[in-house]
């Protein structure tokens, strides 16, 4: 639908959070502020709505030579909203952030009309519009937050001084919440440059970076550098005019500060290129980024705006590339490029690979040089430190790997062990995937029937497990499952706890092969796998045989030595040796079972011996790792509680003490976390 037309300016949309008469004083409070930096409002206050998915669009006029924001935020309702501006159909400029606010910033090419478009992407609610021209750079940074007390330009290679008491609330800073007064400094760039700015405070300062005095342009922003007297962003910036601001962490924070701007003298990208430091496969590198200037960026990881290294990597045929990342101290990414130089010349990217602290790229390459990127998340160049970079280089056939075909197949232990696809030929195919890709298989035996458990943890490729009873006949095949890169656990939800279930299947006695097989010729790596297997007649006898526990008694025992027989949604899966015992409930109850271990002790309950899925409660620590209690109601019926341990290998000695009582007599008081509550985002101009 189209608005009705306004008096061509800056526009400026608001979105309410209730009725006008509620946003009034916030309104009064931008319009002195606005006109404080030398605005002025030139447009009447228009009120409407917009359902999930419209759009609200006007025509203004804009000036060549001007610069425009666009600013909007939603109301309660409306979870995302969205700002464009077009000249014609080509866009010039939109937000690019998900949530309650927006804006976009747009020099306009020459004097003409444009089209200024606000989305309800997500959610619907009401807005206000009102429109504003005027201003500039430099009155903006001297006005600050609160008038004309400092808030004086910061050049770089400069200090200035000032102090945030008495300065106006008119954001939040990013890295941090709470509503402290600020003050802004602008800085102006004319050319390309690595800048660093340090903040010296007497209070608990922040510090962050804008191109516009709005939510959604912020560049970079520390809270402590060391301690909370001191932050520091450094970042990558191109020419133009910066918003530097300097608030307090959490509510009502302010006091006196010094800023420094420095810059870091950059090089041209070719010679950075020609600087490339060879990468050697096989052979890690370890440095750091850390006041490194940041040359390069990427289509993944918040486009890897972050300090970088580049590598060159000389691949002699056509070839498998792994490359893997570990930056312990900030959240890293990684990039493999054909040409140093060309962005679009990008062949994979990668940010997270099971954590922040891991990147993880594979790829098949032809014969010929690249480029490798050891970047860091974001737009921050703050965002370094140290790392480790490895690369493998296999050829792309693969062959020769250990168990790498059913002749040289690997033997599967009763518990966890490494795999490795990236040397692999392709051998093998399942019903659910492998087709020409590297597979390796593992054998094991089983003396009686028995129920076979696999755990499956961050595997670094996607592809597919299965199990064959005679080793490439695919008639064989008796459990197949896909697998997913960087997954922990099994492939089914358990629904009342959220967390993976192994994959579990029964079978015969008889050997079996176990085969890792990827989705795609380019879909190789390593994994962790955990093979438990239960003797199913053997666990029957443990639960007919398991001691009945007596209300107001304890008993005493050790799983040292035991198998592990049971296991359960928490505590690592509880893959340690276990006992088990009985509980029986002539009616509804409540139970209360304490276990004191002298290991890091688990407990769980279930109502079918036999089956895992009927685990009605599971707890590893109570207080401290080698306690564990449960205390829950229950119906009337027979039950199993199975004393355990955290993951495997955690076994000892143990007392499980066990009291029943009448509905809510036992019932311990439940421990909410603490409320937190968001706390609103100002709108700012």
């Amino acid at each position: 639908m189209k608005l009705r037309s306004l008096t061509p300016s800056l526009l400026v949309l608001l979105a309410s959070c209730g009725p006008a008469t509620v946003l009034e004083p916030r309104y009064v409070a931008v319009h002195n502020t606005l006109s404080a930096m030398g605005f002025a409002q030139t447009g009447t206050i228009t009120e409407g709505s917009l359902p999930e998915g419209g759009e609200v669009e006007t025509e203004v006029e804009l000036v060549e030579g001007e610069c425009y924001a666009f600013l909007a935020l939603a109301s309660r309702g409306l979870d995302d909203v969205d700002v464009r501006v077009y000249d014609g159909e080509e866009e010039l400029a939109r937000d690019v952030t998900h949530d309650a606010q927006a804006s976009a910033r747009v020099c306009p090419p020459r004097t003409d009309r444009y089209r200024v478009v606000l989305s309800a992407v997500d959610g619907g609610g009401s807005y206000l519009l009102s429109s504003w021209s005027g201003g500039t750079a430099r009155r903006v940074a001297r006005a600050s937050s609160g008038g004309e007390q400092g808030g004086e330009a910061l050049e770089l290679g400069g200090t200035v001084s000032g102090s945030t008491a008495g300065g106006e609330t008119l954001r939040t800073p990013g890295c941090v919440g709470g509503n402290s007064p600020e003050r802004v400094h602008a800085l102006e760039i004319t050319e390309r440059a690595q800048v660093s700015i340090r903040l010296e405070s007497t209070y608990d300062a922040v510090l962050y970076l804008t191109t516009e005095y709005a939510p959604s342009e912020e560049l970079a922003c520390n809270d402590d550098d060391g301690d909370t007297s001191r932050s520091r962003v450094d970042v990558t910036l191109e020419p133009g005019t910066y918003y530097v601001v300097v608030d307090g962490y959490g509510d009502n924070n302010a006091g006196s500060y010094t800023l420094r701007a420095e810059q870091v003298v950059m090089q041209d990208l070719a010679t950075v290129c020609q600087a490339a430091r060879p990468l050697i496969p096989g052979q890690p590198v370890t440095d750091d980024t850390t006041g490194v200037p940041g040359y390069f960026g990427s289509t993944c990881a918040g486009s890897s705006g972050g300090s970088d290294h580049v590598y060159q990597l000389d691949i002699a045929q056509r070839s498998r590339v792994r490359l893997f990342q570990q930056t312990n101290q900030h959240d890293g990414s990684l990039y493999m490029r054909s040409s140093c130089e060309v962005p679009s010349s990008e062949i994979a990217c990668d940010d997270d690979f099971a954590s922040t602290a891991q990147s993880l790229v594979t790829t098949v390459v032809g014969p010929g040089t690249y480029f490798v990127y050891s970047d860091g998340y974001g737009t921050n160049s703050g965002n370094a430190g140290p790392y480790t970079l490895t690369a493998d280089v296999a050829p792309a056939s693969g062959g020769g790997a250990n168990a790498d075909t059913c002749a040289n197949a690997g033997s599967a232990p009763n518990g966890p062990f490494d795999i490795d696809t990236f040397a692999a030929g392709d051998e093998l195919m399942g019903s659910c995937g492998g087709q020409g890709a590297p597979d390796v298989v593992y054998n094991f035996t089983l003396s009686g029937r028995s129920r076979v458990r696999i755990n499956l943890n961050n595997p670094q490729f996607d592809g597919a497990m299965y199990i064959q009873s005679q080793c490439g006949d695919a008639s064989t095949e008796r459990f197949c499952a896909a697998i997913t890169r960087g997954q922990t656990g099994g492939g089914a939800m358990n629904p009342r706890t959220g967390q993976m279930t192994p994959y579990s299947v029964d079978l015969d006695p008889g050997t079996y092969s176990l085969v890792l097989d990827g989705q795609r010729p380019e879909s190789f790596g390593s994994a962790q796998v955990s093979l438990d297997i239960f003797d199913i007649a053997a666990q029957r006898r443990l639960c007919q045989r398991a001691p009945m526990l007596r209300s107001g008694r304890s008993v005493s025992g050790t799983t040292a030595g035991e198998r592990n027989s049971f296991e359960a949604t928490c505590a690592g899966n509880a893959a340690s040796g276990d006992r088990v015992y009985r509980i029986r409930l002539t009616r509804r109850s409540d139970i209360d079972l304490r276990l004191q271990g002298s290991h890091d002790a688990a407990l769980h309950i279930r109502r079918d011996c036999q089956d895992s899925t009927t685990e009605l409660a599971c707890n590893d620590d109570d207080g401290q790792a080698t306690n564990s209690r449960i205390t829950t109601t229950l119906d009337r019926g027979t039950y199993y509680v199975v004393v355990d341990g955290f993951s495997s290998g955690n076994e000892g000695t143990f007392t499980l003490n066990y009291e029943t009582g009448s509905p809510g007599s036992l019932m311990r008081p439940v421990q909410q976390p603490p409320n937190v509550v968001p706390q609103p985002r100002p709108w700012v101009p």
